[in-house]
């Protein structure tokens, strides 16, 4: 598996846009957590020289609203995700691959490598983007302990991971880069449409597990976790085994799905 890795890293060590996605990934997740921190520091009204919104961006609360706000960036990565795995259909590279000997399995495998490896690296960035917030942006409970609510990075992780495999699935089916960007945007926008009439107007909270929603769930919008903790309502605390559990089920039909797809398809 090594040296399959190490063909993978051939491929893209010299490619251009890759590297340029990836840097753009890695400035965009801190640089729109930090408009966020200017935004919400500089544009609501202040009592007694602190915000209405609390202090979302210090320790403890620094978690859930770094991982909140990175995700809404997911489309980025999922634009690279697509853009490597397209080309492995555009310049025929996964039919040389297989003629060189790889077996279908091998191919499937290195690219849920890659996903995996690319959704660390996405959060590592976001987990150290959080800590710097955390470290620098002062705290109204200076004694809290750092790593309290840290379980939001492990829910960003979830959540980038869930949304590559989705990107990848798309990729493999359609195999134009063009296509399935378009596609995978439009499925984004909607599958939220769909959530936002069924829960607002019917009140059906079924399309809670949608495969993008339930991902999404994981990470509430933290700029009004004051109102919910005074009302001490906590629905949500007991569905995080439900949506992790339907996730992890989510990520294991897409893997399955990619892979009978792959081993079948005419190469």
């Amino acid at each position: 598996m090594l040296r399959i890795l190490k063909i993978e890293w051939l491929k893209v060590k010299n490619y251009r846009t890759f590297w340029i996605l990836l840097a753009i990934t890695t400035v965009c997740l801190p640089a729109f957590n930090y408009s966020f921190y200017d935004f919400s520091d500089n544009s609501f009204p202040k009592i007694k020289g602190k915000s209405i919104l609390g202090t979302p961006f210090s320790f403890p609360d620094v978690w859930q609203t770094v991982a909140f706000n990175s995700s809404l960036l997911l489309f980025i990565p999922a634009i690279l995700i697509i853009t490597l795995t397209t080309n492995e259909f555009t310049y025929k590279t996964h039919r040389q691959n297989i003629i060189d000997g790889w077996n279908r399995n091998q191919f499937i495998n290195v690219k849920l490598i890659e996903v995996f490896l690319f959704s660390v690296y996405v959060t590592v960035i976001v987990f150290v983007t959080a800590l710097l917030f955390g470290h620098f942006v002062p705290s109204e409970t200076p004694d809290v302990p750092v790593f309290k609510d840290v379980r939001f990075i492990g829910f960003f992780f979830v959540e980038m991971f869930s949304y590559s495999l989705i990107a990848l699935v798309m990729s493999m089916l359609i195999k134009r880069a063009g296509l399935t960007m378009g596609i995978f945007f439009i499925y984004m926008i909607l599958e939220q449409f769909v959530v936002s009439l069924s829960r607002n107007k019917f009140n059906k909270h079924w399309v809670d597990y949608l495969p993008e929603e339930v991902t999404d769930m994981l990470i509430p919008q933290p700029y009004a976790r004051k109102v919910l903790e005074q009302g001490r309502i906590s629905p949500w605390e007991h569905h995080i085994p439900i949506y992790l559990a339907i996730a992890a089920l989510y990520a294991l039909l897409y893997i399955f799905f990619t892979s009978w797809q792959f081993r079948r398809a005419d190469l």
